[in-house]
């Protein structure tokens, strides 16, 4: 088996027959990452077509060294910034529904186990500032390293680790005003 760098070399010399194995190993995970944002199976749809029509487009800027997975998560977010504009829409509004995420911690997933309902996470999960819903989702859900998220947002991976710590800080926080209602 090729790593997805290795095909990703191949697609970018002209063999785009490689590019169908990529397409397997990310359809999924992309697909989720931009439903999660749009909430519209059709345009998340779109958004992956888009994505990867950007990787056959801009295949010879991957740079060796780099890794494919932080690439295509990159284009797919621009792609999603791009579509967001378009529509005049600001990107990632509130009520993404995360409700599934598994916790990074053995704490914080003990933690997260113990809570009633998945109506009170998703709450929780909605109620935190996008820039940290992005992060956890890209982290929790998507299982990017924080080094590859540092590359989707363009952030230092420093800047990544403070968004996740202070999510899951303002997560304990939303469950408690949570449990007191």
């Amino acid at each position: 088996m090729h790593t997805d760098e290795d095909i990703m070399a191949a697609v970018a010399n002209g063999q785009l027959y490689q590019l169908t194995e990529l397409y397997q190993r990310y359809r999924l995970p992309l697909f989720g990452f931009l439903l999660k944002q749009v909430k519209v199976p059709a345009t998340a749809e779109d958004l992956l077509q888009t994505t990867f029509e950007r990787v056959i487009k801009y295949r010879t800027s991957f740079r060796e060294g780099s890794t494919f997975r932080s690439w295509v998560f990159t284009i797919a977010r621009n792609a999603l910034h791009d579509g967001m504009k378009k529509e005049r829409r600001m990107p990632i509004k509130n009520g993404v529904d995360m409700g599934a995420l598994p916790l990074l911690t053995l704490s914080a997933h003990c933690e997260w186990e113990a809570r009633e309902t998945r109506s009170q996470s998703a709450a929780a999960l909605a109620a935190l500032p996008d820039n940290y819903r992005e992060v956890v989702d890209l982290a929790w859900k998507r299982g990017l390293k924080y080094a590859e998220i540092a590359t989707v947002l363009g952030l230092s991976e420093a800047n990544v680790k403070v968004r996740i710590h202070r999510a899951v800080k303002q997560l304990r926080i939303n469950y408690a005003k949570i449990e007191q209602q």
